[in-house]
């Protein structure tokens, strides 16, 4: 078997992938409300040292969909659907922002930097390749239906909640030597996983999928925008 047949999928497998990301990264109540409940539990994870809650936060996350879809939208040069995802993904980092910040204003006590998360977390040359090595992962699953049963552990790998819960716990501290570290670290994360992803979807040729990735935000849009103000609070 020659390596690139590792990346041969069908189109309709394509347009099930499009389908699927971009539901998944539409601006909906559902989607908010686990980046709350994952705020929380990353962040009450990192202020008590507790590497379990972490994890079990970074579970809980839906972060990846809409950076996926941003990688999506670049591959088939659909600017709507970047701007789309990247509506969605900005909206959920504030979100994150203000939950993490009261959670680090409420519990959080003594210098964050000798907590055992923000001694681990550096802004380097390896932590941008890990966050390469994991944008193949997180795109490779996701476009392939038979290895959903790995997407927790992907869900893992993928440290985009982590830092962005330290960026928000260093806030009210004024620990700004810390949130530095954390942006940075963040944007190389998100940098990494999206050069990584648009290379993964060029192999799978997610380029001839444009019009159904059109047509998928265009119906997503339309059904977004024609729901009353209390049906967006409704969970899907």
């Amino acid at each position: 078997m020659q390596w690139w047949t590792l990346f041969k999928i069908s189109q309709s497998e394509r347009h099930q992938f499009c389908q699927t990301i971009i539901e998944s990264s539409s601006p909906r109540a559902d989607f908010y409300f686990l980046v709350l409940l994952s705020a929380l539990i990353v962040s009450l994870g990192i202020v008590h040292n507790n590497l379990i809650l972490v994890i079990g936060g970074m579970l809980v996350t839906p972060l990846l969909s809409p950076i996926l879809a941003i990688a999506l939208g670049l591959v088939v040069w659909d600017w709507k659907t970047v701007y789309w995802s990247g509506r969605t993904f900005l909206a959920a980092l504030g979100l994150t922002f203000l939950v993490t910040a009261t959670v680090g204003w409420a519990f959080a006590r003594g210098p964050l930097s000798q907590l055992q998360l923000v001694k681990m977390m550096e802004a380097s040359w390896f932590s941008f390749l890990v966050a390469l090595i994991a944008g193949v992962a997180a795109s490779y699953t996701w476009a392939k239906p038979e290895l959903n049963n790995n997407l927790p552990g992907v869900a893992i790998t993928v440290t985009l909640m982590p830092p962005l819960a330290i960026m928000g716990l260093a806030a009210p501290l004024q620990d700004w030597v810390v949130l530095d570290k954390a942006i940075r670290v963040l944007f190389l994360n998100i940098g990494g996983i999206i050069l990584a992803s648009i290379i993964v979807f060029l192999f799978m040729e997610f380029y001839r999928c444009k019009r159904k990735v059109v047509a998928e935000v265009k119906e997503e849009e339309q059904e977004i925008n024609g729901e009353h103000w209390w049906d967006k609070l409704k969970f899907k």
